[in-house]
């Protein structure tokens, strides 16, 4: 089956100021860093919407059909879609692009700007030179991915990273991606059972795309016994991923004082990212730590070096 994008789909795909493309039967909705606008004069009718949210999902590998009414694959030059089918919980197929640059930014150019403040740069750099856990934390859109990828890419380091959906894939990251079940109910391969696999594939660094779930304990556990790693998660900042964990820990079975004991031994930083009006940068850089019976994160400030007399 050969795919049909419409024309004015594949000029906004092309279009490096657009970051996301949100389309239904009623509109279509761009994103070019200033917030969500309408296109104007679009029409789209369900049934080639549906046809066409198929077709992109099949490019990626995946089925979509009524039985599976949701899916999300990343598709050849930076794009990630997740469309679901008009269905018992949707009233209209709904598509949803996240476009990224294909030129992968290295850390120095992404760096840049008003991304991050000298003492953050230099940050930035000394862990990744040291080779330390760290976390990322910020909302949709903040640039998580984006800066998780830069700093494994600027180290000669053996990278496995799990995911739901391939991003971070270069030359020295492999990358393993989870499996749905399949329309017998069997074949699931989760984020959980991948981060235990990769732990025999020899790491100098384990990597989870992000962290949702019960994959979160099998990495503290991972981190804990002598690997180095790294994750995503979304939280607005660094007071909020705290929260955020034990929120993901609340059904694992671990104890509170025995999670908060594996974090704090897991993780050497949080970097906590932050994007409003377009403009993504480091809204701070901390330390896990315990303070009166709480998981805490403490905002590092830089150590000023002293002028010379």
């Amino acid at each position: 089956m050969q795919t049909q994008i419409p024309e004015w789909l594949l000029e906004l795909i092309d279009n490096q100021s657009v970051t996301d493309v949100l389309l239904s039967s009623e509109s279509c909705l761009i994103d070019s860093g200033s917030g969500l606008t309408k296109l104007p004069d679009y029409h789209l009718a369900e049934p080639k919407l549906e046809q066409l949210a198929r077709e992109l999902i099949e490019l990626g590998g995946r089925r979509l059909d009524h039985a599976n009414p949701f899916a999300d694959v990343c598709l050849p030059g930076g794009l990630r879609v997740h469309a679901v089918l008009k269905s018992g919980c949707s009233e209209q197929t709904q598509i949803s692009i996240r476009l990224h640059n294909p030129k992968v930014k290295n850390l120095d150019e992404l760096l840049q700007g008003p991304f991050a403040t000298r003492s953050q740069r230099d940050q930035i750099r000394q862990i990744v030179e040291s080779g330390e856990s760290f976390l990322i934390a910020g909302a949709t859109g903040s640039g998580k991915t984006t800066l998780l990828k830069a700093m494994l890419l600027a180290t000669n380091q053996r990278v496995i990273a799990v995911e739901d959906v391939t991003e971070l894939n270069h030359e020295n990251i492999i990358c393993l991606q989870t499996r749905t079940k399949n329309i017998e109910g069997q074949g699931e391969i989760t984020l959980d059972q991948l981060v235990r696999e990769s732990l025999r594939m020899r790491p100098d660094r384990l990597v989870v795309g992000e962290v949702r779930g019960v994959e979160l304990i099998s990495m503290l556990q991972a981190l804990n016994t002598g690997h180095r790693g790294a994750t995503t998660i979304h939280a607005n900042s660094l007071s909020q991923v705290p929260e955020r964990l034990a929120t993901i820990n609340a059904t694992s079975g671990v104890s509170e004082n025995a999670f908060m004991r594996m974090v704090v031994s897991a993780f050497d930083w949080v970097i906590a990212l932050h994007c409003q009006n377009g403009i993504r940068s480091i809204a701070g850089i901390g330390k896990f730590g315990i303070h009166e019976s709480q998981l805490q994160v403490f905002e590092q400030q830089p150590e000023k070096k002293l002028a010379l007399a």
